[in-house]
């Protein structure tokens, strides 16, 4: 990589997206305050919603990029539970560099307007020059505001924290007679629609005994008169 073997400082935008449940939602909140302050860094958004039982917060903190794991961990412990957890970075050391060696053309061309503004021989070239001059001038502006984004952006990263309450356990169902009977009473047409259902099955596939059964039984009449 060219820009480590120079020496050059890596520049890298760091964020991170993590969720936690905690038992108490407003003081785990308040203690991320303390933890953004303990680390050097701020927060810069905060929002708690909902009453008890199911109040939730939204915090973005900005830290001191060489603090950005420590703070993290620290968030990480304040939780029970850690639902979410994303880091991300973004290495913006090229374009850097290239806004450097923009800014030092830019301001080198301006400095050679000026030179002729100074020596313009007529009121036509000054204003043409000033023209030029005004149009080099917000080039620098912008590529300068750019590298400042980027110096904060590095200098400083952000954590987007939300905050859980930790799920309660479902109570059991208290006992009710009428779901106890309505349960029974199901449980009775079951048992009624599968002995119907075994009488029925014997009806329909048994038809075919009844001649047998008739002849047999004639059979039995003859022999018990005969004897």
């Amino acid at each position: 990589d060219w820009a480590a073997q120079g020496g050059l400082d890596r520049k890298i935008v760091k964020t991170a997206e993590l969720g936690i449940r905690a038992k108490n939602v407003r003081e785990s909140a308040a203690q991320t305050q303390q933890v953004a302050s303990q680390f050097g860094g701020s927060v810069l958004s905060s929002q708690i919603d909902g009453g008890d039982g199911s109040t939730s917060a939204a915090l973005v903190l900005s830290v001191p990029s060489p603090e950005f794991e420590k703070a993290l961990d620290q968030l990480r412990g304040m939780g029970k539970e850690v639902t979410t957890d994303t880091v991300s970075g973004e290495d913006v050391t090229e374009e850097f560099v290239d806004l450097e060696s923009r800014e030092r053309n830019l301001l080198a061309a301006e400095q050679s307007l000026l030179e002729l503004y100074d020596g313009a021989q007529s009121v036509n070239d000054a204003l043409s020059i000033e023209r030029e001059l005004t149009n080099i001038r917000g080039q620098i502006e912008q590529v300068q505001g750019r590298m400042q984004y980027l110096e904060e952006r590095t200098a400083y990263s952000q954590i987007s924290l939300s905050i859980q309450p930790v799920a309660r356990p479902t109570p059991p169902s208290a006992w009710s007679p009428a779901h106890v009977v309505s349960r029974a009473w199901d449980a009775s047409l079951g048992v009624l629609q599968a002995l119907a259902t075994v009488v029925l099955s014997g009806i329909v596939f048994g038809w075919w005994l009844a001649p047998a059964l008739v002849v047999g039984f004639v059979w039995w009449r003859r022999r018990t008169r005969d004897s």
